[in-house]
């Protein structure tokens, strides 16, 4: 099962390889715009992040527990 640490690490680092291959396209707009939704994270003056988490519920042919 993949840790939430690991998903925002994933989602982190594929933030800042987009931005790397699109500034060297010279599509600069795109990477100002997915650096824009990322700034908290690219931001090294801050030390902590609140991250809210919803646990996944499945569809409706899931088992769940209750």
């Amino acid at each position: 099962m993949t840790t939430l640490e690991q998903t925002l690490r994933t989602s982190h680092d594929w933030a800042v390889n987009r931005i790397n291959i699109l500034n060297k396209k010279n599509n600069n707009a795109d990477a100002e715009a997915i650096h824009s939704e990322f700034n908290e994270w690219m931001n090294p003056d801050i030390d902590d992040h609140d991250v809210f988490s919803l646990e996944y519920i499945g569809d409706k042919n899931e088992n769940r527990l209750t």
